[in-house]
């Protein structure tokens, strides 16, 4: 049902912004709000929640790309415990404008943990709907999952981070699912082991 309501969305969004006709305007704006209607209905995210990721989406729509970084030190993992529900999970975020996937997570890294790294590869590229991350999200999301090492810094708590680990993949704390899975991390530390094996990708 969420794919129907997303191509619902998508269609509408690219309308109201190519459109010339005040009514067909209308018509675009009325599916877009029916569609945010109808995702809350089978998510578990409120209308405004679902809104705030839309915004300020225009245009044709596109994917939004997530950024996650598999810290590895002493043969264990970093992880960040997310303050929104206790939950840890691999540093990263948003990919923001002006900034390359790996300045991107760099940064992310050093905000959330209070770590410097060194991007070793990219190992991983997944559609987060062909994964069983939940809840499901009203936008499609492209996931780049990255090894690498700490150069430098200490571990430092934020308005979003509560906690900051380094963990055996063997013996992993609860995840935030909607985040990160298991597999997600234990396929960075083979990559990492491995020296760079093949890239994953939907």
């Amino acid at each position: 049902m969420h794919e129907l309501v997303k191509e619902i969305r998508a269609i509408a969004q690219a309308g109201l912004y190519y459109t010339k006709d005040p009514y067909d305007r209308e018509r675009y704006e009325r599916l877009i709000a029916i569609s945010t209607m109808l995702y809350s209905k089978v998510s578990a995210a409120g209308i405004e929640e679902i809104e705030k990721f839309f915004i300020p989406e225009k245009g044709y729509a596109t994917p939004k790309v997530d950024l996650r970084a598999c810290v590895i030190k002493d043969s264990k993992v970093l992880l960040v415990k997310e303050r929104s529900n206790g939950k840890w999970t691999l540093p990263g975020g948003w990919a923001d404008q002006n900034e390359s996937p790996k300045e991107g997570i760099a940064r992310e890294v050093l905000e959330e943990s209070g770590f410097a790294i060194k991007v070793i590869s990219l190992y991983a590229v997944k559609d987060r709907d062909r994964h069983p991350y939940t809840p499901k999200y009203p936008v499609s999301l492209y996931k780049l999952f990255f090894t690498a090492e700490v150069t430098g810094g200490a571990p430092r708590d934020n308005i979003e981070i509560s906690g900051i680990d380094f963990f055996d993949v063997d013996n992993l704390p609860p995840l935030s699912q909607d985040r990160v899975l298991a597999r997600d991390i234990i396929e960075g530390m083979n990559h990492y082991r491995d020296n760079r094996g093949i890239t994953y990708s939907d």
